[in-house]
């Protein structure tokens, strides 16, 4: 099975992990399935450069959108200053219209004729000044008027057309840009969501690659090859990746190799020779009694004083043994725990009491350094498996 090692205890060197791992350098592609990493690589890469492209396009429309509402501030600006003289230029011709309609009433009365002739009265006029000074005031002050409403209505009108013009530059300079901005965006967002999905599809595609990598090497007994197989799982999916694999190694192996299976007195045995250890010190590499213990010198003491030898650490000790679930736990079988100090290796074991302090959940273990032999209860992060010596 793959290399173990428990911490603290002597080992081979571990496996050095690049912090790193780019997906090519995981596998060694040389069948069909590595033909699918390569195709799925490909689109990675395809929708890598899609997106760059997407997102400086998107930034260049940006920036044109932030000019364009600079320039529609100032448009804004007009805007408010052509309504203003719109404004004024209404109430000025309210002003003219109303002269206009009052002169026109009094040109009526006096009885001009077109507006242009002179007014005929029906009283006797014998200062020809007074008439000069009815044509002046009536008819000529009528046509000023006709005439000054005449240019204020044209630059009214001017005026109006100004601001509908400028309001349809500010539309066009504004709402085409950000729609084009928001198509980009959400160009964006999709193209993101696909990569994630491709890239996802690589993770899936290359912890398949290496289940059937470590599955090929449990049987053919290729230690470096499973443990080859472990570490690249876990640097594309982590812990969960490197459970598949482990899984899918042991259960490659149709016939555990074990030395001898315990009854459950030598386990309950093994329990109360433990048990009789409480508050011995945890000394890195230790397996005396009374002095001190590791994890796996302790496990290995108790058995052996139940009349079970089994190896000497965690990296020995876990395959070795017959491997049960956790609904077929007795007392004394073993609990191991994987990677706990960062080294993609079985590293931990604690022996399974079965009453006690926590009840049904209890353990024995020699923890680390700075503790005693003592109870525990049973903890899950970096769980294994479990097995019976």
């Amino acid at each position: 099975m793959f290399r173990v090692r428990r911490r603290g205890t002597t080992r081979t060197t571990p496996l050095v992990l690049l912090a790193v791992l780019t997906a090519s350098a995981l596998v060694t592609p040389t069948s069909a399935g590595a033909s699918s990493i390569a195709v799925t690589q490909k689109q990675i890469s395809d929708l890598s450069a899609a997106l760059s492209r997407q997102e400086m396009r998107s930034e260049t429309t940006a920036n044109q959108y932030d000019a364009e509402m600079g320039t529609l501030s100032s448009i804004s600006t007009n805007i408010g200053k052509f309504q203003l003289q719109e404004s004024q230029k209404r109430a000025a011709a309210g002003v003219t219209s109303k002269k206009l309609a009052v002169a026109v009433v009094r040109a009526y009365v006096l009885g001009a004729s077109g507006l242009q002739s002179l007014p005929l009265f029906n009283q006797n006029v014998t200062r020809s000044d007074a008439t000069k000074v009815y044509q002046d005031r009536v008819i000529g002050n009528l046509n000023t008027l006709v005439s000054t409403f005449e240019r204020e209505k044209k630059s009214l009108q001017n005026t109006v057309a100004k601001v509908a013009g400028q309001r349809a530059k500010a539309q066009h300079a504004t709402y085409e840009l950000k729609g084009l901005l928001e198509e980009n965006i959400q160009l964006e967002n999709d193209t993101q969501a696909t990569l994630d999905t491709v890239k996802g599809r690589l993770t899936g595609e290359i912890i398949n690659y290496e289940i059937t990598a470590g599955v090929a090497a449990a049987k053919a007994k290729n230690t470096a090859g499973e443990e080859q197989a472990i570490a690249a799982a876990t640097a594309v999916g982590g812990q969960n990746a490197a459970n598949e694999v482990i899984d899918a190694e042991q259960a490659a192996i149709a016939t555990p190799t074990i030395a001898e299976v315990g009854s459950s007195a030598q386990g309950n045995a093994a329990v109360a020779y433990a048990e009789h250890q409480i508050g011995v010190p945890y000394v890195w590499g230790g397996e005396t009694p009374g002095v001190g213990f590791d994890c796996s010198g302790l496990v290995q003491w108790a058995w052996a004083k139940a009349g079970i030898s089994i190896p000497r650490t965690t990296e020995s000790q876990y395959p070795a043994m017959l491997h049960v679930t956790l609904s077929q736990l007795q007392p004394g079988d073993l609990l191991f725990y994987f990677n706990l100090d960062g080294d993609n290796l079985v590293d931990h074991v604690v022996m399974y009491v079965g009453s006690g302090p926590w009840g049904t959940d209890t353990t024995i273990a020699a923890a680390h350094s700075g503790t005693t032999v003592a109870y525990a209860p049973f903890f899950s992060a970096g769980f294994i498996g479990a097995a019976r010596p």
